[in-house]
């Protein structure tokens, strides 16, 4: 058991270290120098957040079993354990990303992403110690069950981001900023 959660923790940080962390760098730098949000946060900017959760559960899924054929013959293990394990705080950096590209940064930014991926892990890892562990080759509705899984962490984390973000710093008094920054 211990080596599992290890081998997890593990593959969690090199996934953020590696995948998400760069980006998420380069989108604060990118933010820091627009003028203004493209859109006003609302019901349109919310089901476009969402939206990208959609499609980063499928872009998951795709990359995960798109590695695993690509080392030969289709390894169901291999694709499970990317899903599961690599997967999730990319995943949870999908919504976070969107929303703040889209209507400017978050009142508490780095709190909601932290919190966006702790859910889309916790969900990863749930889906793969109930669906996956020791799946050994390809089933056709495994396909279905994977893109399932992933949406519930993409849509997970994407609820959690729209619910921790709090507002928009361009729409806070300059005191509120003020105090936020402490």
């Amino acid at each position: 058991m211990i080596p599992w959660l290890a081998g997890g923790a593990l593959a969690t940080a090199v996934s953020t270290a590696l995948l998400t962390l760069p980006a998420v760098l380069t989108l604060r730098w990118l933010l820091g120098r627009r003028l203004a949000a493209p859109l006003e946060r609302g019901r349109v900017e919310r089901r476009m957040v969402l939206a990208a959760a959609v499609v980063g559960g499928m872009g998951a899924v795709a990359w995960a079993d798109g590695i695993a054929l690509g080392l030969g013959r289709f390894d169901a293990e291999l694709a499970s354990i990317l899903l599961g394990f690599l997967a999730p705080v990319p995943l949870a950096s999908v919504p976070w990303f969107a929303g703040e590209a889209l209507s400017g940064v978050s009142q508490r930014p780095w709190f909601s992403l932290i919190c966006s991926a702790l859910v889309s892990s916790v969900a990863s890892w749930a889906s793969y110690a109930i669906c996956w562990k020791g799946a050994r080759s390809f089933m056709p509705e495994m396909a279905v069950i994977q893109l399932a899984a992933s949406m519930v962490a993409g849509l997970s984390s994407a609820h959690t981001y729209l619910m921790t973000r709090g507002e928009a710093r361009a729409q806070l008094p300059a005191a509120a900023v003020a105090i936020e920054d402490l």
